[in-house]
């Protein structure tokens, strides 16, 4: 019975590797303290209003160890939480915008005095593996815009 179905061909092995990181970088001319706090606790208007939930007329904020995305009629959504935090130099969340709750994926933000100003720089990953993971990567594939909307509202150059 084991030869029953020999002459099918073998099935191809399930790919269980994930994506690779995406890393995004960014410089602000700014002392790492202000940096932080535009990071953190001015998003709200920096964050592009293209990449929310609810479109124009949102507020984002840091709140009670989440990031959440309010509309104007006061509906709320939870971005991330927050998994750590070591002010003014690193954020960790779980990010779970717009994605299945119970399938987080990890964004890692640093932030490092260098030469007159920050350097920010985001991590993004802790994706699925296989073809779930693929699908997060590419829905998060935005950092860069928005950190130039961050570097924008912190003085750096467009």
């Amino acid at each position: 019975m084991s030869d029953l179905f020999s002459h099918a061909d073998p099935l191809p092995p399930a790919d269980d590797s994930a994506p690779a990181a995406r890393t995004v970088a960014v410089h602000v001319p700014a002392e790492i303290e202000r940096a932080w706090a535009g990071f953190t606790e001015y998003i709200h208007l920096w964050w592009p209003a293209a990449y929310s939930g609810y479109g124009e007329g949102t507020h984002v904020a840091f709140e009670d160890g989440l990031l959440l995305e309010e509309n104007e009629e006061g509906t709320q959504q939870v971005w991330a939480r927050i998994r750590e935090t070591d002010p003014p130099r690193m954020l960790e969340l779980s990010w779970v915008l717009a994605g299945d709750p119970t399938q987080p994926t990890r964004v890692s933000v640093q932030l490092e005095s260098i030469d007159e100003g920050t350097t920010v720089t985001l991590v993004h990953d802790g994706w699925a593996s296989g073809s779930g993971g693929s699908l997060q990567y590419e829905k998060y594939s935005d950092w860069q815009a928005i950190l130039a909307q961050y570097r924008r509202f912190m003085g750096g150059a467009v």
